[in-house]
């Protein structure tokens, strides 16, 4: 079998094994940011009932400073 063919058959081989890897690689971190976009959903929720609340209560605080 001549060299230049054995190279070819490695090249292949390295270049099915490189595929492989980045195709782990890639859905890997698409299933992490998949996770990392539910936990900021989750804090986006929960900051808008902080945001609700504080606004609650600056509103209750004006009505308490006008009647005075």
């Amino acid at each position: 079998m001549p060299v230049a063919l054995i190279a070819w058959i490695a090249a292949l081989a390295f270049a099915a094994v490189v595929l492989a890897f980045c195709s782990y690689e890639v859905h890997w971190k698409a299933r992490r940011l998949r996770a990392d976009l539910e936990r900021l959903r989750q804090l986006g929720d929960e900051l808008r009932r902080v945001q609700d609340s504080v606004a609650g209560a600056q509103a209750q605080l004006a009505r308490l400073g006008a009647s005075d």
